[in-house]
């Protein structure tokens, strides 16, 4: 039997597929959390935000860092995350979340720097696929 995670990821999945984004996708707020950012362009302040990689001491299973996703689906790309973050809601906790977003985040940096061209619906299912990774490996 399917979970109600895998459930709701099927559902974001058709959504993006058939491209049926809500109206107000665009006023959606960009991502700023669990030191991942999206945004259209790169500025000297982003700049210097990642280049300031301070010292962590946690359980992170993965390295931890700062990372910037830089594309001009930064909007598309920050409704996805809030979606994801509704759909994770009661398994990442302070810990989890920079692992979680973190692993989202560089899913997407890696399809942006590795594509000729970047297909919004492609970086979107690229994202939710590294959800459904995540899902899988954590719980």
């Amino acid at each position: 039997m399917e979970s109600k995670l895998e459930e709701k990821l099927n559902e974001l999945e058709i959504k993006i597929k058939s491209k049926d984004y809500p109206d107000d996708y665009k006023t959606i707020r960009n991502w700023g959390g669990a030191d991942v950012i999206i945004r259209p362009i790169m500025t000297e302040k982003r700049k210097t935000w990642l280049g300031n990689q301070n010292l962590v001491i946690s359980s992170q299973k993965t390295a931890p860092r700062r990372r910037a996703v830089i594309t001009e689906y930064f909007k598309e790309l920050s409704w996805l995350f809030h979606q994801l973050k509704y759909i994770f809601r009661g398994k990442i906790d302070y810990i989890s979340k920079y692992d979680f977003y973190g692993s989202l985040a560089q899913a997407a940096i890696d399809y942006i720097e590795s594509a000729d061209k970047v297909e919004r619906e492609t970086l979107l299912l690229t994202v939710v696929e590294q959800a459904r990774e995540f899902n899988s490996e954590y719980y």
